[in-house]
């Protein structure tokens, strides 16, 4: 019988933790770059690794 009291605490505890943090609004930044960043390979590396890394897709051209 304990085990399954500790089963619906544990229960209730992960439904409240899921509801606290589905309520919250994530705030999303940007940065702005200069445009002479684009062109050089070095930035052209770094973007890549965060496509990879974060899975951003970042348009480049028009």
């Amino acid at each position: 019988m304990a085990l399954f009291r500790g089963l619906l605490g544990a229960k209730r505890i992960i439904g409240l933790s899921v509801a606290a943090t589905s309520k919250k609004t994530v705030q999303k930044k940007r940065y702005v770059v200069p445009i002479s960043y684009l062109s050089q390979p070095s930035f052209q590396a770094l973007l890549c690794k965060s496509e990879e890394e974060f899975g951003f897709d970042h348009p480049m051209g028009g």
